[in-house]
């Protein structure tokens, strides 16, 4: 019998290591922050993760532009079409 892992790709559990290694210690480490310092470590966090959205949606709309070449470059952007 063929053996089962064969058929699934574990290219994304490094991933999974990397993202536990490194963040489960970030947040437990805000967690017992003073309530300023997590408002605005959580602020800090929510005003990326929103930048990063608007650079993405620019990026689509406008393939062109210097945020989709930013965005690519960093590996993180939709994929570029070349016309």
């Amino acid at each position: 019998m063929k053996d089962r892992t064969d058929m699934v790709s574990f290219d994304g559990a490094a991933l999974l290591w990397i993202n536990t290694i490194l963040l489960v210690p970030a947040i437990f480490g805000v967690m017992f922050l003073p309530t300023l310092w997590r408002a605005l470590i959580l602020s800090v966090g929510v005003a990326l993760v929103v930048t990063y959205f608007i650079l993405y949606a620019w990026a689509r709309l406008h393939p062109s532009s210097t945020g989709a070449h930013l965005l690519e470059t960093l590996h993180i952007g939709p994929a570029r079409t070349k016309a």
